[in-house]
């Protein structure tokens, strides 16, 4: 069932089995709406879906209804839609015929049996547990991840001290240095004497 303006150019594109389809306008219509709430300022509701619901509701009263699909299609009329309503039937098994004597009830408003038991779906419980703990760790994860990467920004702004490298001098009281200066005295002195020597050797004796 399609409600909006040119519904019928909608269905005409479908081509799976065993489909009963209908539209509230044909091709260039518009589909009108029925009244609108002065509150709320827009249309709350189609004409076309309106009396769709008005038929439901005032002559299927119970599941028991022997109301068929063709009733219902056969109460869309210009004057209440003001449109032109559309129907398909050739996807249905068996066509218009078989179509048209379908029960409204086998589309709306029908009761299936279910038997529902009072056990507790443990396995349910248990993985919805086990689906939240691992929400809870994905997001611890990716808030340590935010924390690192805030920090790691924080650090890589931050100015950068330039360190001054700072020679101290040795102290005067080292051991080896004066052994050091001692030694080249010594070795000069013993210079200064051999050149003395030499010297006075090499002086004509008179």
């Amino acid at each position: 069932m399609i409600d909006t303006c040119q519904a019928n150019t909608m269905f005409s594109k479908l081509y799976s089995p065993n489909i009963i389809a209908t539209g509230s306008s044909k091709l260039d219509q518009s589909s009108y709406s029925h009244h609108a709430d002065n509150d709320v300022g827009v249309a709350v509701i189609d004409r076309y879906t309106y009396y769709n619901l008005e038929f439901l509701e005032t002559e299927v009263r119970d599941t028991s209804s022997k109301k068929t699909v063709g009733e219902l299609f056969d109460s869309y009329t210009y004057e209440k839609i003001h449109s032109h309503a559309g129907v398909r039937y050739d996807l249905f098994r068996g066509g218009a015929e078989a179509a048209r004597s379908r029960l409204i009830t086998d589309f709306f408003g029908n009761v299936q049996n279910v038997e529902v038991d009072n056990t507790k779906n443990t396995s349910l419980e248990e993985d919805l547990l086990s689906l939240s703990r691992t929400i809870a760790a994905f997001r611890q994860i990716a808030e340590e991840e935010d924390a690192a990467q805030k920090n790691a920004t924080a650090a890589a702004s931050k100015p950068v001290a330039h360190q001054k490298k700072i020679q101290f001098a040795k102290p005067l009281t080292d051991d080896n240095w004066w052994t050091k200066k001692i030694f080249g005295a010594t070795a000069l002195a013993g210079c200064a004497f051999l050149w003395g020597l030499g010297s006075y050797l090499e002086a004509p004796q008179g």
